[in-house]
This record gives C-alpha cells, structure tokens and sequence, in this order.
C-alpha cells in the first residue's frame, strides 16, 4: 500500500511538472512577437496550447474541477463548434439578418450552387475562432492540474513578464519623445509605451492585471513582518522588522508595483490609467485590514496604507486629464457602439458567427466612417453579442455568476497565506479587465488572453484546496533581532512555605 501511493504521488508530480513546464513556454513565447497576433507566434502558440492539452487529458481524474466550470468550459468549447456544421442552403439563407448577405453575393460573379451552407456566415473566419480557443482551453485547465506552489511560481512570471513591457514602454516612450524609431512596434503608437504590443491600451491592459497582484505580494509581505508594539523600542523593532527577510520582499514589491504604476501612465490610455486607479483603491482596502493583525505596522499601517493609496490616486487623476489620450473619437466610439448593437439585434438569435465581426459589420457601418476599416466593436461583450447571439450572452452570464459566488466563498474562507493573497489579486484584476472590455478588444490579443485565462483559473480555483493544501506546509520564520532572549529564572534564598525545616541544619 504505501508503494502504491508513492508512486501515484511520483505520477502527479510528473504530470504537474510537464504541464509547469508546458505553461511557462506558453507565458514566455506568446508576448514576444506583437504579443503573439502574428500567423506564426499564433501557430506556435496553440501548437504549446494543444501538447499542453494533451499532457493535461492524459490524466483527466488530476485536474481539479467542478462540474460548474466544466460545464461552462464545455459549451465554450461547443457552442462555436455548432456554427460549423452544415446546413441546408435554404435554411441558412433563410435566418435572421442573412438576406442582404444574400443579395449581395448574388451580385457578385456567379458561384456554383452548393446544397449545403454553415450556420455561420463566414465559415472560414469561425473555424478560425475555433481554433484560437485551444490557447485559453488548454492554459485554463493546465493551471489546474499544479500544486499552490507552481501556481505561484507562475503568477510571479506574470508580474515579471508585466515589469519587464512596462519597462520596455518607459525606454519606447522616451526614445519617441526624441524622434527616434528602435525598439518601435511596427504599426503601433509611436509616442507611447506600448512594449511587444502593437496597442498601447493592450499593454495597459496586462499592467492592470498584473498590478493587484503585485499588491497582493506587498501586502502579505507587510503582513509577514513582526514586532511588538508593547515593549520600549517599539519603533526600532519595526525600523528593524524592514530588515528582515518580509522586510526585503517588501520593498521588491513595492519597487515592482511603482514600475507596473508609472508604465501604465506612459501607454497614454486612458482607460488604463483609470482602471489604474481603481486597482489600487480596490486592492488596499481588500488587504489593508491584514496589515494591522499581526504586523509590526500595528493599526497605524492601515491608515498608511489607506492613506498612501488614496494620495497616489489622487496624484494619478491630473495624470488622466493631462497626459492620456483617446484611440478613437468619442463620437465614433459611440456609433460603432450603436450600429453593432443594431446588428446584434438583427441577426439574433443566433448572430453572425464566431469571428464574423470584421466582415459582416461593413452592412452596418455608418456612412460617416466609410473611411475606416472597422475590424472591432471596442467592446468585446458587443462583439460577442453580434458574432454568438444569444449563445454569446448566455457564457458572458454563466462565467459572471461564477465569478460573483467564487468571490462570496474567497470574502468568507480567505486564509492567511500566500496564495490566498495571490487568489484574492487574481479576481481584482480579472474584474479590471472586464472593466477594460468596455471599450477596448484586450481579450482579442493572446499575450492578454493567456494572462487573463492564468488569473481566472487560479481565482476560480476551489479555495477550501488551496487551504488545506498551504495549511501547515510553512515553516514560521523570525528575525534573530526581534526574538526576547529567554530571561533565567531567578532563584530565592528564602525557602518556599510549605517545605519541612530540617532541625538538623537549622542548629
């Protein structure tokens, strides 16, 4: 028997090491080459995506899953699949919104009749979008089969990939301001940072997912220091706490969290900024309570932290105003809105098709921007609407209620370790990003998309888990500096009352 369950135990930790290993060139491949949105960096992408699904259902009993969120990532996986199948011609020709289709085609060279079409009005554009599916898939379900430690081993690569464009968008913006083209992005905003990406909204995007957890970091950082307020030297203690090695983290962190801070500011989006803004508001009140527990800040860290985050807000709103720039006219932006949802609302209930947008919408396009090539909504929940139909609305809803009641169940049962902060960090910026897809198509760029799928898995994951497992597995770690030094005992000449008098010594 325990040979037995040592070598499933060797079988889980191989299969979780190839997944980790699948997953990691996924992660460093995809932002490379204009964040993975070239022909070939897509191709190599879902060929890692499809070993990675591969390794991942090898061993289907290992992944950790509900039947919740196997349901919802089934009919994710189907319900494009459905757009495919073939119809007969007349009945495709005769659903909703597909006449002037028709009448348009027939004024075009003649085809041959075929007996059979597809739900979708561009077959080719769906088996397209279905295939791009394999990436988000086989990423959501490789994170479920590693153990916390793997998980956060894989959350820091996203905060470092996250740095590092921040980073290479500080040096692009500088460069720009000087009329200089190296390090430039081929199509892309030249007088702001827009890292791998070809759209500095997109970089923006992953800074403002990625910041929450950087946060989270700080604080439980914050959180691991120790002190004790209630002796003299208080305030050396925690000058010292600084010192140790939560101390250390800290202050990486922190350092992290302020690039992640200013690279969003030099995109220029505006949205991102404010989304900016909204996270660290958000992240500090989440875990500023923490702080004061069993830290050696005491209760005056919360208000620091309260304070600070309000201060570096309030710092960032002129930022907003002054310094962020629109991407497309309000007022196009408005009419792209309004046209897409005529188009939605023509076509339902089954809509254009997986990745139709681009083609069909040209029917719907308003004269006053017959200039431009419109290739998205600039809202993504739009999009959906106008390419599934009401198939579009019904995942958007399912993966919704999942997120509110996993949050319900982190907000009660959230531990105090490391990866419950992470888990927490995740669903911050998971919400910033459905904020975004408001007005912006960040989940149209895989770079985006991996990283978003990354953080979704890892806060939809049963939290109850991730506690049991974390549970006892760490070791308490002091600083030698702040441990009071064992006083001896003091011993009393005079002897206890209830000890018999020897006659014999007291003479």
């Amino acid at each position: 028997m325990p040979a037995r369950s040592t070598q499933r135990h060797q079988g889980n930790t191989a299969h979780a090491t190839a997944a980790f290993a699948l997953l990691l060139a996924v992660m460093i491949f995809t932002p490379v080459f204009r964040a993975g949105a070239t022909p070939l960096a897509a191709l190599v992408s879902q060929l890692l995506a499809t070993a990675l699904l591969v390794v991942v259902l090898w061993s289907p009993q290992r992944i950790t899953l509900g039947r919740a969120q196997a349901a919802v990532l089934a009919l994710l996986a189907v319900l494009p699949a459905l757009y495919l199948i073939p119809l007969p011609a007349g009945m495709a020709e005769a659903l909703p919104g597909r006449s002037l289709y028709a009448e348009a085609q027939a004024l075009l060279a003649p085809l041959p009749e075929s007996p059979s079409a597809a739900l979708a009005l561009y077959p080719s554009a769906a088996a397209a979008a279905v295939l791009s599916l394999i990436l988000p898939i086989g990423v959501f379900l490789g994170v479920r089969v590693l153990s916390p430690k793997q998980m956060e081993m894989l959350l820091f690569l996203v905060v470092l990939i996250a740095a590092l464009q921040a980073l290479l968008g500080l040096v692009q913006y500088g460069i720009g301001q000087g009329g200089g083209t190296p390090l430039a992005v081929e199509g892309s905003h030249r007088l702001s940072g827009v890292g791998t990406y070809a759209n500095r909204n997109h970089l923006a995007g992953v800074i403002e997912m990625t910041l929450p957890i950087s946060l989270a970091l700080l604080f439980y950082a914050l959180s691991r220091l120790r002190g004790s307020s209630g002796h003299a030297g208080s305030v050396k203690r925690k000058a010292v706490a600084l010192g140790s090695r939560p101390g250390h983290a800290a202050i990486l962190h922190s350092a992290v969290a302020l690039l992640l801070v200013v690279g969003a500011v030099f995109t220029r989006s505006r949205t991102g900024i404010a989304l900016t803004i909204v996270g660290i508001l958000l992240t500090t009140v989440v875990f500023s309570r923490q702080i004061g527990k069993k830290s050696a800040l005491g209760p005056a860290g919360v208000i620091l932290a309260l304070a600070l985050a309000s201060g570096i807000s309030i710092g960032l709103a002129p930022v907003l105003d002054r310094f962020s720039v629109s991407d497309l006219d309000d007022d196009a932006r408005w009419q792209i809105f309004d046209q897409t949802l005529l188009g939605a609302e023509t076509m339902l209930p089954v809509g254009a098709g997986p990745g139709a947008f681009p083609y069909a919408f040209a029917a719907f396009q308003p004269l006053e921007l017959g200039w431009a090539f419109i290739n998205r909504a600039h809202n993504d929940y739009l999009e959906w609407w106008f390419d599934l139909g009401a198939a579009g609305v019904l995942l958007v809803l399912l993966v919704v209620v999942l997120f509110g009641l996993q949050w319900r169940r982190i907000l009660t049962t959230a531990t105090v370790a490391r990866i419950s902060y992470l888990q927490i960090g995740c669903g911050i910026g998971v919400a910033l990003l459905g904020l975004h897809e408001l007005v912006d198509y960040n989940l149209f760029t895989p770079a985006n998309q991996v990283v978003f799928t990354v953080l979704l898995s890892v806060f939809l994951y049963p939290n109850e888990l991730l506690a049991a497992t974390t549970h006892g597995s760490r070791r308490r770690r002091t600083t030698p500096d702040l441990v009071p030094l064992p006083q001896p005992k003091s011993v009393s000449a005079v002897p206890p009352a209830d000890q018999i008098e020897n006659p014999f010594l007291s003479r």
